[in-house]
C-alpha cells in the first residue's frame, strides 16, 4: 500500500516536512517514504490510499494510562482512598467495557500505542487479559501490568506480580506484536518505591520492564537511594508523576537511560532541566496535551512539547514493539496518521513546531494505522461500533457507582 500524495512530518529526533511524499507499507512496517509520483510509478500495481490536504505522521504513544479508570469521570474521585475504593469495585466485564472506550477515545485522538497501569482488586486474576482483549478489539498496542501497590497485603503484591508475570509469558507465546506485559509498583514513599521497586525488579528479570505509578509526598530533604536490585542489564523503568519525585531520583532514572512521564504541561515546564519526558493522561483524557496559552509564547517549549509527544514516549514503547516506533522511515513499525491540517502560512521543517503547538494538534484524525492495518478510516473506528461501546460503558459506570453509593 502507498499512502499519499500528503504533507509527511517524518518524526523522530530530528523531524523534517516534506511535501508531496508518501509513504509505502509493506505488512507491518514501512518499506519506503519519499516522492510520491516516483512511488506510485515505481509500484503501479499497489493500493494507493489518496492523502491530499492532509498531513501523515507517527501515531502517538500514551506512556501512562489507566484505562479501567474511565468510569470514574464525573465522579470527582481526587484522594488514593478515593481511588482504591473505586478499583475494587470494578468487576471484569467493567474492566473490559472502560478500556474499551478510554482506548476508542485515544484512538479518534491519534493514541496507537498506550502504556496501561491496572489495578481492580475485586478482579485481579485474568483482569489484564480484559484490558488486551480491548485493545485487540480497537486494533491499537497496549503494554499493560497489574500494580503492586504499597498499601497492599504481602499476598496481594505477590499475587499482582505473579499476574503480571503470567500475562507477559501469555503474550510472548502469542506474538501478535500488538500487546506486552510490564511488572507495576505503586508507591507512596521512598521507602516504599526502594522496597517493592527491588521486588519488582527481580521477578522482571532481564525480559520485562518495570512501571512505576509514584504518588511520592516525600518530606523535605528525604533522599533516595537505589536499590541493590536495581543493576546492569535490566529493561528501562518507566516512572509515571515523575513530577512528583525528588531530585536524585529523577537525575539517577536519567543516567540509567530510563523513561519519565508527566501529566500536564505545567508538569513538564518543572522537569525540562532534569531528563526527558514522555506525555501520560493519567486518568484524565486519552489525548496529546493541546499547549496552554498561560504556559508562554512557543519557541523552544513547543520544541520540548514536541519531544514531549513524539520521541521520548516512543523510544520507551519501541523496546516493546519495534525499533523505529515514532518515526515514518523505512523498517519502522506502520503505525501512523492522516490528519486533516490545512495551514495557511508555510508549514516546512523550519515552521513545524510552531505549526504543532498553534493547531496540528487540535487537527481532526482522518485515519489511524497500525501495523499496516486501518484502525480508523475517514474518522470512522473500522472494527467497533462507538455508539455500542459508549451504551455498554454508561451501563457499567451506572452499576459502579451504585456499587460505591
Amino acid at each position: 500500500m502507498i499512502v499519499g500524495p500528503a504533507t509527511v512530518l517524518t518524526g523522530g529526533a530530528e523531524p523534517a516536512v516534506l511535501e508531496d511524499a508518501a509513504v509505502r507499507i509493506v505488512g507491518a512496517h514501512i518499506a519506503q517514504v519519499g516522492p510520491a509520483g516516483h512511488l506510485a510509478s515505481a509500484y503501479p500495481g499497489e493500493t494507493l490510499m489518496p492523502a491530499r490536504g492532509a498531513v501523515l505522521m507517527p501515531g502517538l504513544v500514551n506512556t501512562h494510562v489507566h484505562l479501567a479508570r474511565h468510569l470514574a469521570r464525573g465522579l470527582h474521585l481526587r484522594s488514593a482512598p478515593e481511588w482504591r475504593r473505586f478499583d475494587r469495585a470494578l468487576s471484569a466485564e467493567d474492566v473490559y467495557w472502560s478500556a474499551l472506550a478510554a482506548l476508542v477515545e485515544g484512538a479518534r485522538h491519534g493514541v496507537t500505542t498506550v502504556c496501561d497501569f491496572h489495578r481492580s482488586g475485586g478482579c485481579l486474576d485474568l483482569s489484564l487479559n480484559e484490558v488486551v482483549a480491548a485493545a485487540g478489539a480497537v486494533g491499537v498496542r497496549v503494554a499493560t501490568c497489574y500494580g503492586a501497590a504499597e498499601e497492599d497485603p504481602p499476598a496481594e503484591r505477590r499475587a499482582a506480580v505473579e499476574e503480571c508475570l503470567g500475562f507477559a509469558a501469555e503474550s510472548y507465546r502469542r506474538r501478535d506484536g500488538r500487546a506486552r506485559g510490564l511488572v507495576g509498583v505503586q508507591a507512596t514513599s521512598l521507602a516504599g518505591v526502594e522496597r517493592l521497586l527491588a521486588e519488582a525488579l527481580e521477578a522482571a528479570g532481564d525480559r520485562l520492564a518495570v512501571h512505576v505509578d509514584l504518588a511520592l509526598d516525600a518530606t523535605p530533604g528525604e533522599r533516595w537511594r537505589a536499590p541493590a536490585a536495581w543493576r546492569d542489564g535490566a529493561l528501562p523503568t518507566m516512572w509515571a508523576h515523575a513530577e512528583t519525585a525528588p531530585r536524585d531520583l529523577v537525575g539517577e532514572a536519567r543516567e540509567r537511560g530510563d523513561a519519565l512521564s508527566a501529566v500536564g504541561v505545567g508538569a513538564v515546564a518543572a522537569l525540562v532541566r532534569e531528563a526527558n519526558v514522555g506525555w501520560g493522561s493519567d486518568a484524565g483524557v486519552n489525548a496529546p496535551p493541546v499547549p496552554d496559552a498561560t504556559f508562554g509564547w512557543p519557541g523552544a517549549r513547543a520544541e520540548l512539547h514536541y519531544h514531549r509527544l513524539f520521541v521520548h514516549g516512543a523510544a520507551f514503547a519501541a523496546r516493546h514493539f519495534g525499533e523505529g516506533l515514532g518515526r515514518l522511515a523505512p523498517g519502522s513499525p506502520a503505525d501512523l496518521l492522516l490528519v486533516d491540517y490545512r495551514p495557511a502560512t508555510e508549514f516546512s521543517t523550519r515552521t513545524l513546531y510552531e505549526h504543532l503547538w498553534a493547531g496540528l494538534l487540535r487537527a481532526p484524525v482522518r485515519v489511524a494505522m497500525v501495523a499496516g492495518q486501518v484502525v480508523m478510516e475517514d474518522g470512522v473506528l473500522t472494527s467497533v461500533e462507538e455508539v455500542e461501546v459508549a451504551a455498554r460503558a454508561r451501563e457499567c459506570a451506572r452499576r459502579v457507582w451504585a456499587r460505591l453509593g
